[in-house]
């Protein structure tokens, strides 16, 4: 049975934790900012800086135990809480930026207005193993970035289809007259309405329509669904009946091909 996903959500009391997989609760915090000295500017200590800081004798050890505890969580680039002497409260409040940490493993979440922007998350899909691989390609493209840009999931799904098009032995250099001759071809219907679903909401991630892509993440995510049961009806299956087809002994095969032979 599939482990339940709870999308995380701005302001969500809990939701699978982006670091560790668990469905956890969440604290929320503020962030404030407070301004660097005249000369002081933000960086990144290398690993040496800690090690100095233990070898040097003249540093007070509750100090150098403070020191060499931040220099290694900054070297680690990972977002952490660190005390500080002065209130939070007498630096100005960051507005539209928000940290969430999980209950199960104490991991920092950064999110700017709704967006959950660290860490970066990937949409879990994987493409059909019977797609080309250039088409994979674009496929697995689409899933890393659609978190960020569902719009431009939408456009590389679009291109996807007009590949796999061509793959089926269309021109692929127009999808709508590519689907309309496999439609004169015999295309199952479900088949169409799915590959024009795919081709329209590309079509307007690419060109202004009717459509608004740029947050509507349930609608891009939906098309992974249908590019996969594209290929599965038009590749996969096919594949498979024609495997155990040529599995059939050759003397039945002669046979079938004989009473097919004498249609009209």
């Amino acid at each position: 049975m599939a482990t339940k996903h709870v999308e995380p959500t701005l302001g969500a009391e809990s939701f699978t934790c982006p670091h560790c997989g668990a469905i956890a609760h969440q604290t929320w915090f503020q962030t404030f900012g407070g301004r660097y000295k005249k000369d002081s500017r933000p960086h990144i200590p290398d690993v040496e800086s800690a090690e100095r800081v233990k070898r040097d004798k003249d540093i007070d050890e509750e100090v150098k135990e403070k020191l060499v505890l931040w220099f290694e969580k900054s070297s680690s680039k990972v977002p952490f809480f660190f005390p500080s002497e002065a209130s939070p409260y007498n630096a100005p409040e960051l507005g539209n930026v928000f940290v969430s940490e999980c209950y199960s493993c104490n991991a920092l979440s950064i999110w700017i207005a709704d967006k959950l922007t660290y860490p970066h998350v990937k949409y879990e899909i994987e493409p059909n193993d019977d797609l080309p691989e250039e088409i994979r390609q674009d496929f697995l493209e689409a899933a890393s970035i659609v978190n960020q840009s569902p719009r431009g999931a939408a456009a590389l799904l679009r291109l996807c289809i007009q590949k796999l098009l061509k793959h089926l032995g269309e021109s692929g250099t127009d999808i709508n007259r590519d689907i309309g001759s496999l439609v004169k071809k015999g295309l199952d219907a479900r088949m169409q309405k799915a590959l024009d679903i795919v081709r329209v909401v590309g079509n307007e991630a690419v060109h202004p329509g009717s459509i608004d892509l740029r947050d509507d993440k349930a609608t891009a995510t939906k098309l992974f669904g249908l590019v996969n049961l594209i290929a599965d009806q038009m590749i996969t299956q096919p594949k498979h009946l024609d495997a155990m087809f040529e599995g059939l002994p050759e003397g039945k095969k002669q046979g079938i091909e004989q009473r097919d032979s004498k249609r009209d």
